[in-house]
């Protein structure tokens, strides 16, 4: 190319370069604003739902998905305020938007596992479970056993429940609704003895839980032993005004 060509090209090669840049610079402009739109409407949803105004909270997170449907943090609160009013499926459906958007959302796919549960998805929430306990990364595994453990009993294996329960509890040996998970799910099995042990684990690591009590009751009635009456008691002193309670009422109304 002569320099009189180079000379010539010079000025459209400069024109392209400036469209070019202000295009890219335009397109920077949009994705900047998308960014700022969707980070307002999240922190706002976030803002009133702290102070609980939920209906402001969902306006302003749909707002915010509207703007990025890949928001992953808006999208995990829209999850958490369904769940809270026990719509499991719409709770569901935004946990999985939520960890598809953000593969390593643990936190939103131990959720996710837990409206499964709620929606009695036994299967599908064991699924979640599996998944979380092989994330290296995941640092509360002990609630993923535990959870997966409920889930399979739920599912009728019990035995597979079991260790995923002790292994709850090896991780943390203080989690006391593992050991009445435990259980549960070894009075289930007719292991009495076991069941026993984990209730009164169970209560002496978390003395105000009230099931554990109503568990442990249940055991001790069938042997007919008087200090049945005392966990019952002690079981409607702590849940009076829930439907554990009035189990636990009834009992002590025919309890000797």
């Amino acid at each position: 190319m002569s320099r009189s060509s180079a000379r010539m090209l010079w000025p459209a090669l400069v024109a392209i370069a400036l469209a070019v840049a202000l295009t890219c610079g335009c397109a920077a402009g949009k994705q900047a604003e998308k960014t700022r739109q969707t980070q307002y409407h999240y922190q706002m949803g976030a803002n009133f739902f702290a102070e609980q105004m939920i209906p402001q909270a969902l306006r302003e997170l749909l707002l915010a998905v509207e703007a990025d449907p890949g928001n992953a943090d808006a999208l995990h609160l829209l999850g958490f305020i369904y769940m809270g009013r026990r719509d499991y499926t719409r709770a569901v459906q935004y946990y999985r938007q939520a960890t598809a958007a953000r593969p390593d959302f643990y936190i939103c796919l131990n959720n996710l596992g837990t409206a499964l549960m709620a929606s009695d998805r036994w299967e599908e929430a064991i699924e979640i479970y599996e998944e979380l306990i092989n994330k290296p990364m995941y640092n509360t595994p002990e609630l993923a056993y535990n959870n997966l453990g409920w889930s399979y009993f739920m599912a009728g294996q019990s035995r597979r429940a079991e260790e995923m329960l002790e292994m709850a509890i090896f991780l943390k040996p203080e989690l006391c609704l593992a050991y009445n998970n435990l259980g549960q799910v070894q009075t289930k099995m007719t292991n009495a003895a076991s069941a026993q042990r984990n209730f009164v684990h169970a209560i002496k690591r978390c003395p105000n839980f009230a099931e554990p009590h109503f568990n442990l009751a249940q055991i001790l009635r069938q042997r007919e032993d008087p200090d049945a009456r005392l966990y019952y008691q002690r079981c409607y002193e702590l849940s009076a005004e829930t439907t554990l309670g009035d189990r636990c009422r009834s009992y002590l109304e025919v309890y000797p």
